[in-house]
């Protein structure tokens, strides 16, 4: 079975100073056009905020620092500002050497807390879909077993273009990155005390299903451009001195 019908998709990385990035929207316009939240956007780009969790000896960020091919993490996504219909998505995010696969149930942001801790925030749903409560029953497994915890609040901007072929096939720019360490939940939308850790670069991603398009191997070749191990995740709670973690 292909990587695309299990649900996985390949993500390359690239850490590349800001100077770039001018030159490749530029090459890349050729290709894509902006997402339908960028292009609806008046800046061109939105904000995505994220708490990660992990254990108390930080077993999801210690596999990724040692590289292993097999893993996971879960974390709290929401996107912008907060208003009256904010939602939020839970996330496992499991990864197998370059290809990822995501899990995502999609709640109002005030149930989220129910959905980590035991009660069901799916009965408020007018109908909740089978893979929701399949998706919900493996989020609390792992949070039960692990006795999972919030670790790290990371905040930065994307624009995200999609190819205009094939929505499948996406480009995204991830900058001023920045950090909180030791969140709550009702931080997620906090940025007063925010770390910025990648203030001089961006991270430049490259997601695609089964075969990378022709055109995303011609603006690698172009642009010489080598992909690394990058985690934000990791980055974020790297940028905190060592004592304010140490209880992890």
């Amino acid at each position: 079975m292909s990587a695309a019908r299990q649900g996985m998709r390949y993500e390359l990385k690239y850490l590349l100073p800001v100077a770039y990035q001018a030159d490749l929207s530029l090459a890349l316009a050729r290709y894509v056009e902006p997402d339908p939240y960028c292009a609806a956007s008046r800046e061109g780009f939105y904000t995505v905020r994220s708490i990660y969790f992990d254990t108390d000896d930080l077993t999801f960020y210690f596999e990724k620092k040692d590289s292993v091919k097999i893993r996971k993490k879960l974390r709290v996504r929401t996107y912008d500002h907060p208003h009256a219909t904010t939602d939020a998505f839970i996330e496992i995010k499991r990864k197998f050497g370059r290809r990822g696969l995501k899990e995502r149930l999609r709640l109002p942001l005030p149930r989220v807390d129910n959905a980590l801790n035991g009660k069901d925030p799916l009965r408020f749903l007018d109908e909740p879909s089978y893979r929701d409560r399949k998706i919900l029953g493996k989020i609390r497994f792992l949070m039960h077993v692990k006795n999972l915890k919030p670790v790290v609040l990371i905040t930065y901007e994307r624009r995200a273009f999609q190819s205009c072929g094939n929505a499948r096939d996406r480009v995204t720019f991830d900058g001023n990155i920045r950090s909180q360490i030791e969140p709550q939940l009702d931080h997620i939308f906090r940025e007063e005390d925010l770390k910025v850790f990648e203030s001089e670069c961006f991270v430049l991603e490259l997601k695609f299903d089964d075969l990378m398009p022709t055109w995303m191997a011609r603006i690698i070749k172009e642009f010489n451009l080598v992909s690394r191990p990058y985690s934000k995740y990791c980055q974020g709670v790297d940028a905190w001195p060592v004592d304010r973690h140490l209880r992890f």
